[in-house]
C-alpha cells in the first residue's frame, strides 16, 4: 500500500495503508529461495523506502538490505520503488557499503516544476530531488538512475514543461517511464482546474 496520497494516484485507494512484513519473514524466505538456487532478489513496494515506518518494530530499508546482503548465495540486491521525500542518507550510503546492492534505483520525479509538485502532493522540491541525485551520484558513480514523469498535469503551463526538460537534461536519466496525466476515480486532481487537452 502507500501512505503518500499523491494527488494523481489511486493506490492508496485502492491497495490501503504501507504494510510492513517482518524482517526476519523477509530473510526466511529469501534463504528459502536461495536453497532452491535463486541468486538475485529484487525487494518490491510501492515506497520500500518507508518500510518499517507502520509498525516501529520492523526496522529500516538500510537494515534490511544490510541484512539480505549477509545471506549467503544471494549474489544481487536490487529494489524497486523509492519515493524522493523519504530517500535519507543511510539508503543512499547502501550504494557505497553493500556489495550485493545493484548499481541502479528507480527515483520517479514526476515533474521539474515546484509548482506542479505541490499541485500533486509530492512532499519535495526540485532542488531536493537534484540533491538527492547529486548524492547517489558521489555514493556510487556508476549507478543507472531511472525515473517516471507525467506531463500534461492539471495547471501545467508551457514554463512548467520546460522545467521538466530542464531537470532531464541535468539528470541524464538511464531510462524514464513518460506518462501523460490522466483522470483517476477517488483522486484529488480529479477535481483540479486547468485540464490539459490532447
Amino acid at each position: 500500500g502507500c501512505n503518500n496520497f499523491c494527488s494523481y494516484c489511486v493506490v492508496p485507494y485502492v491497495r490501503g495503508r504501507e504494510k510492513s512484513r517482518p524482517q526476519e519473514d523477509i530473510i526466511q524466505e529469501i534463504q528459502q529461495l536461495c536453497r532452491r538456487g535463486v541468486r538475485e532478489v529484487t525487494l518490491l513496494g510501492q515506497n520500500v523506502n518507508s518500510y518499517g515506518s507502520d509498525n516501529g518494530r520492523t526496522g529500516s530499508f538500510p537494515r534490511l538490505l544490510e541484512a539480505v546482503n549477509e545471506v549467503t548465495g544471494i549474489e544481487r540486491i536490487r529494489f524497486i520503488t523509492s519515493h524522493p521525500k523519504d530517500l535519507g542518507d543511510d539508503l543512499i550510503r547502501c550504494f557505497s557499503s553493500l556489495g550485493k546492492l545493484c548499481p541502479h534505483i528507480h527515483l520517479p520525479f514526476q515533474s521539474g516544476s515546484n509548482k506542479i509538485l505541490r499541485l500533486m502532493n509530492r512532499g519535495y522540491t526540485r532542488e531536493e530531488y537534484m540533491a538527492k541525485v547529486e548524492g547517489l551520484r558521489r555514493a556510487c558513480p556508476p549507478i543507472a538512475i531511472t525515473s517516471d514523469v507525467i506531463v500534461g498535469f492539471p495547471g501545467e503551463t508551457d514554463e512548467d514543461f520546460e522545467q521538466t526538460l530542464a531537470l532531464m537534461d541535468a539528470v541524464h536519466f538511464d531510462d524514464l517511464f513518460s506518462f501523460n496525466y490522466s483522470d483517476r476515480p477517488m483522486t484529488a486532481a480529479i477535481r483540479f482546474e486547468g485540464k490539459i487537452p490532447a
